[in-house]
């Protein structure tokens, strides 16, 4: 028998601010977050130190889902190409199926926050980074600069999320156009 194991409650906080943060912005009040959740305002701080503090500890934390859930080490005899594809495809699938979680990175990444808080995120960006500096020295990405093709291709999978979201079956038109929005994505970051 495979019992789910039970969120802690940092984990329901943050689920629920998600939730709120999404349907309100990030105006929305911790007292919001408090009543929503249940919780005592000690309980809250408890976890995290201020509102600016959760905030970017939940795009910190979806951002390391995403990387846990969808993306493997790269091994020098796998096929660069289908490798990235394998895990865009991933990524691209996991945003379809956490709409909300898509949203709230999409947010973030849009708002003040990214800039304020730019070096207490950076280490989510070191995963990408290495992925695509072993691709660079393979040979088989152009010799661009690590950042400029990981918000390259961080604007890639969110594009093609969004497109797929805005379509009445995502999953299905996913599935059908994929291939193709990534040989679009391929021709234009390879060599």
């Amino acid at each position: 028998m495979n019992k789910k194991r039970k969120p802690t409650k940092k984990e329901i906080i943050i689920n629920e601010a998600v939730e709120l943060f999404v349907n309100k912005g990030f105006t929305a009040s911790t007292n919001e977050l408090i009543k929503l959740v249940g919780i005592a305002k000690g309980t809250l701080y408890h976890y995290f130190k201020s509102k600016d503090q959760l905030i970017v500890e939940i795009y910190k934390t979806l951002m390391f889902e995403i990387e846990k859930e969808c993306v493997s080490e790269m091994s020098e005899t796998d096929d660069p190409q289908a490798y990235t594809k394998d895990v865009f495809g991933k990524i691209v699938s996991w945003f379809i199926k956490n709409p909300k979680r898509f949203a709230y990175i999409n947010s973030f990444e849009a708002s003040p926050y990214i800039k304020i808080h730019a070096l207490s995120v950076r280490e989510t960006l070191s995963g990408p980074q290495k992925n695509i500096l072993q691709k660079v020295n393979m040979g088989v990405m152009k010799n661009y600069d690590t950042h400029l093709i990981t918000y390259f291709d961080f604007a890639f999978t969110r594009s093609m999320a969004n497109y797929f979201l805005s379509q009445g079956n995502p999953m299905y038109k996913f599935k059908k156009e994929f291939n193709e929005a990534f040989d679009l994505y391929w021709n234009g970051a390879s060599r």
